[in-house]
């Protein structure tokens, strides 16, 4: 059976509308596109309205978590022997410990609308597939299950739970709050079960003529068993578009929003010039549903005119992306004073905790410094401040990940020390340490460390050591003092930032 593009449906739907269409689909990927193909499927399967309406049931996987139900139900005959189609929606079948932090993300976004209802529903079935019981991370001594509890539980040990970097604790604070949420009323994790194991023995066994299912996610595993079981006896339909940061993810955005436009547009018989279009996407980033309610209000404002401008934009839109943490580090290692204030209080006022953004602020300094020792190093001839970005990534990367290793196992000896192991040999045999003051954690991205190298030049050694002094004493203010998180922050920017004369 097929694995297909969402860009191919249009003429799969017309190739099988002469045939007939699988009793299984795996739609997975952007929420938006998954959306569309699965009604597009819909209508070609069902295609009278009327029966749409008694034929076509949606169960939400994430929030009801009855996949028993949807398995009986698919393995039912049709009184009148019509079809029927049943969508597993938000499917969680494909959640595991190296993904799980997709959907971590999702239930934190609902924390964050304050909808704890919702959050708390998808973080206990998260818990269920993942084994974990909220006595494993939660120290609310007042819960009946406190007896389970040897002592309070450590922000290192929720971190390990989720495979979440401990130095993130805003990360972890919203998950103890959760927790405490779902304790104070006396929520339970489900019974845990193989969700998975159980679907793919009821594709393999076979539904009863007539009768499809559609399975709708944003998170797959395509090395899993039920991955390989839907491609075989049905249709994968692959709607990712890449969520990253990376340069090449944001190409890929981009490419996707433009031919995404020219569609709408189309349709409503106008244009849009390349300064509108950057500027939404500059205003709106990667989202869909934002960026095309953004596009109907423009059309609207726009009337009889054939072609939209930056100043249509400009008019009509308000800035609805939320400014990423990397927009923040990015202006703070460019030293630019007035970029890294206008970011601070959108972060802040988004949802980020303050401690996250000082965090991030530290993480970066560190890094620079971090760059900076390579510079002096041994291996730091390979780059000079005119260097070009392939002769970066041709003969600086190779020179840095030499120098990650090396500062790796110096790291690991110096932990082996502290224990008073100072065999050097010993040492090298251990597992090596994780730790994030390496330069270039993925060698074949290395456009982002490229970028850091360049802003390298605004900060000598001795401005980050001071840097550093900054950002400690701001750690105390917002920990004793009680003064204003934002005004302790800014006044660190400003301190950092405005260069000495």
């Amino acid at each position: 059976m097929p694995e297909i593009n969402y860009q191919s449906v249009k003429e799969y739907i017309h190739e099988r509308l002469n045939s007939s269409f699988d009793p299984v689909y795996l739609i997975y990927g952007e929420e938006f596109l998954y959306h569309q193909i699965t009604q597009s499927l819909v209508k070609a399967i069902i295609p009278d309205p009327a029966h749409q309406k008694h034929n076509f049931e949606v169960i939400n996987h994430k929030e009801e978590n009855q996949l028993a139900e949807v398995i009986e139900r698919m393995n039912t005959y049709s009184f009148f022997s019509e079809k029927k189609i049943m969508e597993l929606r938000d499917a969680t079948v494909f959640v595991a410990s190296h993904n799980q932090g997709n959907v971590l993300e999702k239930v934190k976004q609902l924390f964050e609308k304050n909808d704890f209802e919702k959050a708390s529903k998808r973080f206990l079935n998260l818990l269920s597939r993942l084994q974990i019981r909220l006595p494993d991370i939660s120290d609310d001594m007042s819960s009946d299950m406190s007896s389970d509890i040897s002592g309070a539980i450590s922000d290192a040990a929720i971190a390990d739970k989720f495979n979440i970097s401990e130095d993130q604790a805003g990360e972890i604070e919203w998950i103890k709050k959760l927790c405490s949420y779902c304790i104070e009323r006396k929520l339970s994790v489900p019974e845990s079960g193989d969700d998975a194991q159980r679907l793919k023995n009821a594709i393999e066994k076979g539904f009863p003529k007539n009768n499809f299912l559609f399975i709708t996610t944003d998170t797959v595993d395509k090395r899993k068993a039920l991955y390989k079981t839907i491609k075989k006896f049905g249709t994968v339909i692959d709607c990712a578009i890449p969520k990253g940061n990376r340069k090449a993810d944001i190409d890929a955005q981009r490419r996707f929003l433009q031919q995404h436009t020219r569609q709408l547009l189309r349709k409503q018989n106008k244009q849009i010039d390349s300064k509108a279009f950057d500027l939404i996407f500059k205003m709106t980033g990667f989202d869909l549903r934002a960026f095309n309610a953004n596009l109907e209000k423009l059309v609207d404002y726009a009337k009889d005119r054939d072609m939209i401008t930056a100043d249509d934009v400009q008019a009509v839109l308000i800035r609805t992306r939320q400014d990423p943490i990397y927009e923040l580090t990015g202006a703070l290692s460019e030293r630019d004073t007035l970029k890294t204030l206008h970011y601070m209080p959108s972060l802040l006022s988004s949802g980020y905790h303050y401690l996250q953004v000082l965090t991030a602020m530290i993480n970066q300094i560190r890094k620079m410094l971090v760059i900076k020792d390579f510079q002096e190093s041994k291996y730091g001839s390979s780059w000079h401040p005119g260097t070009s970005y392939d002769q970066f990534r041709q003969k600086v990367i190779p020179a840095i990940v030499k120098y990650d290793e090396e500062l790796i196992e110096k790291i690991s000896f110096y932990q082996e020390a502290v224990k008073g192991n100072f065999d050097l040999q010993d040492t090298k045999k251990k597992k090596k340490p994780a730790t994030d003051l390496i330069v270039v954690k993925n060698p074949n991205n290395p456009y982002p460390v490229f970028q850091q190298f360049l802003r390298s030049k605004n900060y000598s050694k001795q401005d980050l050591f001071m840097a550093f002094e900054i950002l400690s004493a701001a750690d105390v203010k917002l920990k004793t003092t009680g003064q204003p998180p934002p005004v302790v922050l800014e006044d660190a920017v400003f301190k950092i930032c405005v260069k000495a004369e």
